[in-house]
């Protein structure tokens, strides 16, 4: 294991852990994981809080009244401030040892009540660090900046997470969720940074070159108009995208209900519908890829059948002369040419003594080699011309009779969708999910999808049209620009921010396209892995961030997992961003097994101990998650182990 762990966790006064207490967390090997347990209220949570209070002076991981809380408890362990005056103070800290084998790096924040007549006043310090260098210890001025390098505030929430609310993770609009968190960790900062730095440059020349006189003036203006109509057009087509996305995971979800129906008709209309609409998806693939093979064969094929007369008629003609006997010609360029390498001609002359007849047979020699060699290519060449362009014919005929029958029952499939919908619409179920409002919020929904697809399509043409005009636009204002010499070093510097604002794009693009695919990958793995089920899944992650559970009859489940599925999906997800992040900072899960049934538990902690074996997880546990079965499928992957021992409102931490 070489990614830092969290060594040990030293809590004094913090909470309901009163005095000074450390939790030593090292792991080594194979021995990669930590179990602290206690019930509920007894300070799970608030291990958890400690983390995120000390390196970032908050506590993410509130829960209700009786685990203790910033709006409801002190800081300070309140047994510690009962004996307190009104106007007393008392302080304590969190800290927290990292390292790989041993510290390196000591982080702590201090705390202070204040008791007061009317409660509690608490205050929150700021940030220590102290790095070691060498032998000797150090104070760094500037921890929050090593803290970026080990775990970034954006990115923390990957590492120190919640299960039991990772169920919800996964619920409406889940699809912005997992943009934000691939966003968030694909190191993409620093060409944020240079692609705003390269807009304040353009921006900055924009606002030098609207000093432009003229023409060159009026240029700049329109174009930047232009620009600026372009840019909330493409603002729309995102928009547009994401509402689809989450409409999309809207039907999903209807679809999941409607297959647990206890009718069966129901469920039998349901996946005549599933495999109804894989069919549509295959016929009009089908269809297009049929119709841009046509246009490729019309392109190869149109000259031919423009031209087919002329290359009829030539063809007729070498078919003439080689009936007359004139193709090959009679005269062969070989014998010409034997006749000049023996030096003597048919009619005996002297051809080394005769230099005008040996030139004159050299150039009968060239003349009838190129005659043969374009005649026989030609009469060769031309009669396989013909039959492509009539063998292309034949295929743009065929294509065109595919596609005709392709939509005939493309339109069959749309007919059969719409009777599907309409019957499950006038369903009346008792004591069975509500499929008639179901399907009616379904087919509201697939409606909206169309007309914003719809919308998609006209205003992605408007772009397009407005990409052409912009180009015009600038071409001319830097032609009027030009002119004067003044403005041409201000125009290479223009050109040089946009080429390198364009490669910028390209390369933020490929790294997210690479994530995405990382991403999808991990998740199909710890997906698989962790889930209890005797099936075999394939997690998709869609460019438009719909993630997709697919089983082996190829339906999606995603609407239809249940809330212990959709926790270890969420935890598969979490788990793929902590691989691909870069940073190599422990994980710590509050409540993993939450809201798993008792059954699949023994599967999952089967495959836990497999889990990221190359980094530290500390798991904070129930006593009902951890449960003597798991306990025995753990025990070789803990390194240690502790029980919270919970009473009158302070929490012991004991080694089990």
């Amino acid at each position: 294991m070489t990614n830092l762990q969290i060594l040990s966790i030293t809590l004094k006064d913090y909470r309901q852990y009163k005095g000074e207490q450390t939790i030593d967390l090292q792991t080594h090997d194979d021995r990669h994981i930590n179990v602290i347990e206690g019930q509920n209220g007894a300070g799970k949570s608030n291990i958890l809080n400690s983390i995120t209070f000390c390196f970032y002076g908050t506590e993410d991981h509130l829960k209700e009244e009786k685990e203790g809380g910033l709006e409801t408890f002190p800081l300070v362990n309140r047994d510690r401030l009962e004996n307190l005056a009104d106007d007393e103070k008392a302080t304590g800290y969190v800290e927290i040892e990292l390292g790989e084998n041993e510290p390196e790096y000591v982080f702590k924040r201090e705390f202070t009540t204040v008791k007061t007549s009317g409660g509690f006043n608490s205050v929150v310090g700021e940030l220590n660090l102290q790095r070691r260098v060498n032998r000797d210890w150090k104070p760094v001025d500037n921890p929050h900046t090593y803290l970026n390098e080990i775990l970034p505030t954006r990115v923390h929430e990957y590492f120190l997470f919640d299960g039991e609310r990772l169920h919800k993770f996964f619920e409406e609009g889940y699809p912005e969720r997992v943009r934000t968190a691939i966003l968030d960790v694909s190191h993409i900062e620093l060409l944020n940074r240079g692609l705003e730095h390269l807009d304040k440059m353009d921006t900055e020349i924009g606002r030098k070159a609207s000093s432009f006189e003229g023409e060159a003036k009026r240029l700049k203006e329109e174009l930047d108009e232009t620009k600026k109509k372009r840019e909330r057009k493409k603002e729309r087509v995102d928009e547009l995208e994401r509402d689809i996305a989450e409409a999309q995971s809207n039907i999903d979800r209807i679809d999941g209900k409607l297959r647990d129906s206890s009718d069966a008709a129901v469920r039998e209309k349901q996946e005549r519908r599933k495999y109804l609409n894989q069919r549509l998806d295959q016929l009009n693939n089908e269809i297009s890829d049929l119709k841009a093979e046509t246009t490729e064969e019309m392109v190869e094929a149109g000259p031919i059948v423009y031209n087919l007369k002329a290359l009829d008629f030539t063809h007729q003609q070498f078919a003439e002369l080689a009936q007359a006997g004139q193709l090959p010609p009679k005269i062969q360029d070989w014998f010409v040419q034997e006749l000049l390498e023996s030096g003597e001609c048919i009619c005996g002359a002297d051809l080394d003594s005769d230099e005008q007849k040996r030139r004159h047979l050299a150039e009968l020699e060239q003349e009838m080699s190129l005659v043969m060699q374009e005649n026989l290519e030609g009469k060769a060449e031309i009669p396989r011309i013909i039959n492509d362009g009539k063998e292309s014919v034949e295929d743009i005929i065929s294509n065109r009779k595919q596609i005709s029958e392709k939509q005939d029952e493309l339109e069959e499939v749309d007919r059969e969708l719409r009777d599907i919908s309409n019957e499950l619409k006038s369903y009346d179920l008792p004591e069975d999910v509500d499929v008639s409002s179901l399907e009616s919020q379904r087919s509201e929904i697939e409606g909206r999808i169309s007309e914003m697809r719809q919308e998609i399509g006209r205003v992605e043409h408007e772009i397009e049209t407005l990409d052409e005009k912009v180009d015009e636009i600038d071409e001319k204002w830097r032609e009027e620009a030009a002119k004067e010499s003044k403005h041409r070093t201000m125009m290479r510097k223009l050109d040089f921010v946009e080429d390198a604002h364009e490669e910028l794009t390209e390369i933020k693009q490929t790294i997210l396209a690479q994530i995405r695919e990382n991403t999808e990958e991990n998740m199909n793995r710890y997906f698989n892995d962790l889930i209890w089920k005797d099936e075999d899944y394939t997690v998709e992650l869609g460019e438009d961030y719909t993630v997709s559970v697919y089983g082996r009859h190829g339906d999606n489940k995603i609407g239809s997992l249940s809330a212990g599925e959709k926790q270890v999906l969420a935890l598969s997800f979490m788990s793929a961003l902590t691989k691909i992040s870069g940073f190599n900072a422990p994980i710590v899960i509050d409540t993993p097994l939450g809201r798993i049934s008792s059954k699949p538990k023994k599967r999952i902690a089967q495959n836990l101990p497999d889990y990221l074996m190359d980094t530290q997880i500390t798991f904070l546990m129930t006593d009902e998650e951890y449960t003597d079965e798991v306990r025995a499928h753990l025990q070789n992957s803990v390194a240690n182990e502790y029980l919270l021992d919970y009473s009158n409102e302070v929490t012991e931490v004991k080694g089990r």
